[in-house]
């Protein structure tokens, strides 16, 4: 038998052959022959550990980025410096390849930047406080949200495409401690804080010295804040974390319930003024307890979308630690008001069915429920 025809076998069904029982056996090939495959597999005794009960969302995703350390974490495009010959002017330009961060060194950036902001000897921020977030979905972004949620923060990630207009007043509403931003959002994040005397702290994120717009941004907000009087620091990221290096690990903060504050997300406006909806820690770690609806584990993502939307960061949080939405609703919403509903033509209704059923979630009455029964009793005109 040629290579080609090994080959060939491996990547077709046989002749009559189910295509389920196909797909089995070539499972079984890659988990023997590739590496990656076999180190995707998840692991049963960290999906234990995680679905432990009473375990905030920081714990659960702190134990899928120990349990997972050295796999790698999120990617994104990597960049490369260009100086104009003409200008002199250094600019980055995208490179069609990616950059990849492990869970080990996800998780300590984490833990660095935590420490950084809770032992700092003029500003430290303690449980409750506000931090605002302007700029579009990165690495990161991710890490300042992950620290949030780590010391018991309230996030309120703002849209970065929204014009001073519409920033400043929220701004002004939630008094935010910190205000992180994008480096490529700089200046319309300052002259959005220049009216309030709460920001302590802007932090700068997917920042690059090297490139003369960005560092022309930092210091023209340095002398804005100085000469507006306002007391804030600005300091990139990538300098917070190697302080809090050297600093003594904070641990995760557990204080309070499960209905504390963790964050309000604004919506756009468009029909009126953003409004803020609420969101408790007991809902976040929702999220995190339901099961493989989103994500099969290794898979790969595209996340294209901001992270001012509440679809992408609970996206974010399934691909980290692959455990989401059913679990979720189940809890957030009464059995009786769960519907029935397709991807088709991408998903069919069988396929949906199976999710369901495969989840563990419900019982077969609860499903049969779900797929039909809840939506004749809520829309009566189905009956008909």
């Amino acid at each position: 038998m040629t290579g080609d025809a090994r080959h060939e076998n491996r990547t077709s069904p046989a002749p009559g052959g189910s295509l389920e029982k196909h797909v089995a056996q070539r499972l079984v090939h890659l988990c023997a022959d590739d590496e990656q495959i076999r180190a995707a597999i998840p692991k049963p005794d960290v999906v234990a550990a995680a679905r432990r009960p009473g375990l905030r969302l920081p714990q659960v995703l702190q134990t899928y980025a120990e349990g997972y350390a050295d796999l790698p974490a999120l990617g994104w495009r990597a960049r490369t410096l260009t100086t104009d010959p003409t200008t002199g002017r250094t600019t980055s330009r995208l490179l069609p390849r990616f950059e990849t961060i492990t869970y080990r060194d996800l998780w300590d950036n984490v833990r660095a930047a935590a420490a950084a902001w809770r032992h700092d000897p003029e500003h430290p921020v303690a449980a409750g406080d506000f931090v605002a977030t302007v700029g579009f979905a990165s690495p990161d972004y991710l890490t300042i949200d992950l620290v949030c949620g780590y010391l018991g923060l309230v996030a309120v990630p703002l849209q970065h495409n929204a014009p001073v207009s519409r920033l400043q007043p929220i701004i002004d509403e939630v008094e935010p401690r910190v205000l992180a931003v994008s480096a490529a959002y700089l200046d319309m994040a300052v002259e959005s804080a220049l009216g309030t005397q709460s920001v302590r702290r802007i932090v700068v994120f997917d920042y690059l010295p090297e490139v003369d717009d960005q560092r022309e941004s930092l210091d023209r907000a340095r002398a804005q804040l100085k000469n507006a009087g306002l007391p804030a620091i600005v300091e990139t990221l990538e300098d917070v974390i190697a302080r809090g290096r050297s600093l003594p690990a904070e641990p995760i903060c557990t204080d309070g319930d499960d209905q504390r504050l963790a964050m309000i997300m604004y919506t756009s406006g468009s029909t009126g003024l953003p409004k803020g909806a609420v969101f408790d820690h007991d809902a976040l770690a929702a999220v995190a307890d339901g099961t493989d609806v989103l994500s099969e584990p290794g898979d790969r993502r595209l996340s294209p979308l901001p992270f001012a939307h509440v679809g992408s960061m609970t996206r974010t949080w399934d691909e980290i630690a692959n455990a989401v939405t059913i679990g979720a609703l189940a809890r957030l919403v009464p059995i009786s008001q769960i519907v029935f509903g397709t991807d088709f033509p991408y998903r069919t209704g069988i396929d949906h069915v199976k999710g369901l059923r495969s989840s563990g979630i419900f019982t077969e009455a609860q499903i049969m429920d779900i797929e039909r029964g809840n939506a004749l009793k809520l829309l009566p005109r189905l009956n008909a």
